[in-house]
């Protein structure tokens, strides 16, 4: 309730305001208002949000030049979440001949406002577009603007305006158009645009260098068309630019280098990587091949020397399977039951977190769902510790 008192409260100074504007025109009709403004207020000190929102509503309705009291209501509601009653009082301001010309820019601002909280984005869009070249305006309009294009997918409109963001605010917008060039060069190869597609991603890197994803997906679309050099070189390029997304290209680096017969080069990269990074998909990745290429024995004594220092779930688990394909003495049955909890663990835990709000999710969005954030929500480490010494 106290909320919804500090919500009212511009409302009872915009209605007292008008009160005292209104005082000459008569000692009676101004006794009547003024009886209602305090009525109003003392409704707020009671803690009687809805009988005080009647109260000025009805002043509001009486007197049609009140702007200021109808723009403050409407915000009122809107804050509340009744949409359709601001909606509503903003519209009927706004169809006014009487109005300033900034109490009518004010309106449709508010009125867009509202249709933004409703979904409504076609409306909200033209109310926008009305206030972008003027100077008050602007820059909230354009950031509306922005949010709805990327509500609806019209990536190429959401580059337009917020390459014009950037120009009004200062604030650079490369990393966030970067990533709708990625779209856009998705949609592309969704299509087998392949040439439109690469033109997206390199205009997508030369926005923001540092984007992996647009890496990713020249590897991807490097791949597709059978030049396994340009995808190696693309994939390699996401663990210079961001370390934390190298787990994604893992397992299509490796599919490079065996169809190149270059697997001694591969696993000699895959060191080097592991020593940069000691989180368990690298460990578990650079196992694997150990095994598949040198041996149970080397695969052992890498793990084994690997987890005394940086013990991980993943490395734990391929320790525990490669010694079950021994079938090592009476030990066996307590590894597959190590085995089975060491799955079941890994297999209900969330794979990624956006770094900015802590979502997390079993899937890879650029996007946070939650905050909206571009390139927030990363893999998470299967670093457990660094034990010390």
């Amino acid at each position: 309730m106290m909320e919804l008192l500090w919500l009212l409260l511009p409302v009872a100074a915009a209605s007292g305001w008008w009160v005292a504007r209104r005082e000459h025109a008569g000692r009676n009709e101004s006794a009547v208002r003024n009886a209602e403004y305090f009525k109003g207020l003392n409704y707020l000190i009671d803690d009687k949000p809805d009988q005080a929102i009647e109260v000025f509503t009805r002043m509001a309705d009486v007197d049609r030049d009140t702007a200021e009291t109808h723009l403050a209501l409407g915000n009122l509601f809107r804050r509340r979440g009744e949409v359709d009653r601001a909606i509503h009082i903003h519209g009927s301001l706004i169809a006014r001949t009487n109005l300033t010309v900034e109490q009518r820019r004010r309106a449709v601002m508010e009125l867009g406002e509202d249709y933004l909280r409703a979904g409504l984005f076609d409306r909200a869009e033209a109310l926008f577009r009305e206030l972008v070249d003027q100077p008050d305006h602007m820059e909230i309009a354009v950031s509306r603007l922005i949010y709805i294009f990327q509500q609806e997918k019209d990536w190429r409109q959401a580059i337009t305006y917020c390459d014009r963001l950037e120009q009004i605010g200062g604030e650079s917008k490369r990393r966030q158009t970067a990533h709708f060039c990625c779209e856009l060069a998705e949609e592309a190869s969704s299509q087998d645009e392949n040439a439109e597609a690469k033109t997206w991603l390199f205009d997508a890197l030369a926005r923001d260098p540092g984007c992996a994803r647009a890496s990713l997906l020249l590897g991807r679309l490097a791949m597709r068309i059978g030049d396994h050099r340009a995808a190696i070189a693309a994939f390699q390029a996401v663990e210079r630019q961001d370390r934390g997304y190298f787990p994604e290209v893992i397992g299509p680096l490796g599919q490079c280098f065996g169809t190149l017969n270059r697997l001694d080069e591969w696993v000699h990269y895959l060191r080097e990587v592991q020593e940069r990074d000691h989180g368990g998909r690298v460990t578990d990745a650079l196992a694997e091949w150990l095994l598949k290429l040198e041996g149970e024995d080397v695969a052992l004594r890498f793990l084994e020397r690997e987890l005394r220092e940086y013990p991980t779930l993943l490395g734990l688990r391929r320790l525990v399977e490669i010694k079950l394909a021994r079938g090592e003495g009476t030990e066996y049955a307590d590894l597959r039951a190590l085995h089975c909890i060491s799955t079941q663990m890994l297999n209900n835990a969330a794979r990624y977190r956006c770094a900015n709000c802590g979502f997390v999710v079993k899937s890879l969005h650029w996007c946070c769902p939650s905050c909206q954030q571009w390139n927030t929500i990363k893999p998470m480490p299967d670093l457990v510790m660094k034990t010390s010494g």
